[in-house]
């Protein structure tokens, strides 16, 4: 299985969950200190039939599964980050890998070849992969019952022209508990479950105005109190200082206990790193602090996935004191230019072969969107990940300069005119 460089958000931000492979990323309805009864659930259908199964033998969780979505959610955040014109970026590798592995049982031959190369799967196969996730979803169920942690599926289809064939439903229900929805409404329909499944955290996943055949959606719901709170007392203003040298204020909450923590150089970066448990230890996150002035772009993006294991093995407990800012991060993209570039791009052009699903079908849209809020009693994060499909050809437009034209060159960034011209001759 192959591990290219990853990364891993830096300085203070949420952290990987390596033991249960899932991130806390996104986050709705309301703000972590809300008092909604602690809950595990997979969506608000009965727990799926390869899901319960797995619960009942106790099968154990494959850590090449898990090593596969941390993987390829690393190499999926490398990207993103190498793209970003500064901001705060968030992603659920858990939540992205399984509406992508979900559509990865409707494709075949040469799709799926580059499908699997991109999720890291190796040599797993279809029957594997599905019983891997349906033993990690059983893991998670009811794990921890301080930790509200919801995955739910669905899959939106034409009811009336049956256009999506009916292994790969059976498919998406057997292992993944998809609710069957109705394409007629979308993208309504879709952005208002998603609404519910988030409770309110993201509103709006998938664009209005693009034609599907159909749309698989997931959706990653977290919301854990500290194992030890945060005492508000002890939060206060403090400048944060940003990658350029600036400062912007802040609220730190601080408080002094014993805490698994490591400190030392990765990469020739001094760094500090911390866990900080949920509920009853199951969850928790972990930061990873690069020393005041480092690359901290170059740094996280030469971190891999044998780094945070080894990094996961060198934390001790210690009597730590912690600064942790107080924060809300939204982040939200279409993941197909992503995607593409790390190895995916056949999914995207007509030419696909998702004949597992429909004939004809190939991707034009991936969305992923995720919130986080954290405060002093916890945090509460979701994710949502779509994905359309349609059997539509792409509009395609001739543009041949073959009489006078006007010109711009121009600064794409700021709008700035660099030159303007009319060529009336090119000889």
């Amino acid at each position: 299985m192959q591990q290219h460089n990853h990364v891993l958000r830096a300085c203070i931000a949420i952290g990987s969950l390596l033991a249960a492979g899932v991130l806390p990323v996104g986050c709705g309805g309301g703000s972590p200190s809300s008092n909604a009864s602690p809950a595990t659930s997979l969506g608000t259908n009965a727990i799926p039939t390869a899901v319960a199964l797995a619960r009942k033998a106790g099968t154990p969780v494959d850590p090449a599964m898990v090593t596969a979505d941390n993987a390829f959610g690393l190499s999926l955040f490398d990207t993103l980050l190498g793209g970003r014109d500064g901001g705060n970026i968030a992603i659920s590798p858990l939540s992205v890998s399984l509406a992508l592995q979900v559509l990865y049982n409707g494709a075949a031959g040469s799709t799926q070849q580059a499908m699997a190369e991109t999720l890291e799967l190796g040599t797993l196969s279809d029957q594997a992969l599905n019983s891997d996730n349906a033993a990690l979803q059983a893991s998670l169920l009811s794990a921890d019952p301080k930790v509200q942690l919801t995955i739910a599926n669905s899959l939106w289809v034409d009811q009336s022209a049956g256009s999506v064939l009916p292994s790969f439903t059976q498919t998406d229900q057997t292992y993944y508990g998809a609710t069957i929805g109705d394409l007629a409404g979308a993208p309504a329909d879709v952005n208002a479950w998603v609404d519910s499944a988030t409770h309110g955290l993201i509103t709006e996943l998938m664009p209005a105005g693009v034609y599907q055949d159909a749309i698989i959606a997931n959706v990653l719901y977290f919301k854990g109190q500290w194992t030890t709170s945060f005492d508000p007392t002890n939060t206060t203003p403090a400048p944060f200082t940003l990658s350029n040298g600036s400062q912007t204020p802040t609220e730190l909450m601080h408080q002094t206990g014993s805490f698994p923590y490591a400190a030392g150089t990765l990469h020739g970066v001094d760094f500090q790193a911390v866990r900080v448990p949920y509920g009853q230890g199951r969850f928790s996150m972990l930061i990873i602090l690069a020393n005041a002035g480092a690359d901290v772009t170059s740094f996280v993006t030469a971190i891999t996935v044998d780094d945070l294991n080894g990094l996961m093995a060198q934390l001790e407990p210690a009597m730590v004191t912690i600064g942790l800012p107080r924060f809300t991060a939204s982040y939200g993209t279409s993941l197909t230019g992503a995607l593409a570039s790390l190895g995916m791009g056949i999914a995207f052009v007509p030419s696909a072969d998702f004949s597992a699903l429909a004939p004809g079908f190939w991707v034009n849209v991936v969305e992923h969107k995720t919130v986080v809020e954290v405060d002093e009693t916890g945090t509460v994060a979701a994710a949502a990940t779509g994905i359309g499909v349609t059997t539509a050809a792409p509009q395609q437009y001739t543009i041949i300069m073959n009489h006078p034209f006007f010109y711009a060159i121009q600064d794409d960034k700021t709008g700035d005119l660099l030159f303007i011209g009319l060529l009336m001759n090119p000889g």
